[in-house]
């Protein structure tokens, strides 16, 4: 290429100084170009991971600590509560002592089933976890629609014990 362009018309009238000085900026300008799309976003990359990566780490961290706080008590609920099944008066009890009012109820091992009508969606909520903390209770299928007054929901929910098996 740079036979080729000793060869043209424009390089030969050029001086040697010229020549020199035309050779030295296509240097500069190719090392400029290499800089820019190269060598500078992995400049600029690395410096915004170093400013980022404390905070990952920490936020990592706290994200472990959760989980294992969390595997600690999945490993503990069942040890300490043993395998407890819920029957239909309990269940029963539960929702009326959480301002429930049910319009349908099945149960079948280790399945529940329920549909309610005008509840508080706090209470309902409320209920749904306090089972699955007592109960180990987790839902698998929850339908919610909003009433027109505030808070107020009909609901269908299936709730599956941990302990049976799917």
């Amino acid at each position: 290429m740079i036979r080729q362009l000793g060869n043209t018309k424009f390089w030969r009238e050029r001086s040697s100084r010229e020549q020199r000085l035309l050779v030295i900026t296509a240097i500069f300008l190719f090392i400029g170009l290499i800089f820019s799309t190269l060598v500078e976003p992995a400049l600029n990359g690395r410096h915004f991971w170093q400013q980022s990566l404390p905070q990952l780490r920490l936020e990592r961290a706290q994200m472990q600590a959760l989980a294992s706080q969390l595997n600690g008590k999945a490993s503990a609920a069942p040890s300490a509560t043993g395998v407890r099944s819920i029957d239909r008066t309990q269940l029963e009890r539960s929702l009326s002592d959480s301002a429930i009012k049910v319009s349908s109820l099945d149960i079948s091992a280790g399945l529940i089933r329920l549909r309610c009508s005008d509840v508080s969606f706090d209470s309902l909520n409320r209920w749904l976890q306090q089972i699955h903390r007592e109960r180990s209770y987790v839902v698998i299928d929850i339908s919610i629609i909003a009433r027109e007054r505030a808070g107020q929901v009909d609901a269908s929910v299936s709730l599956r014990s941990l302990s049976a098996t799917p």
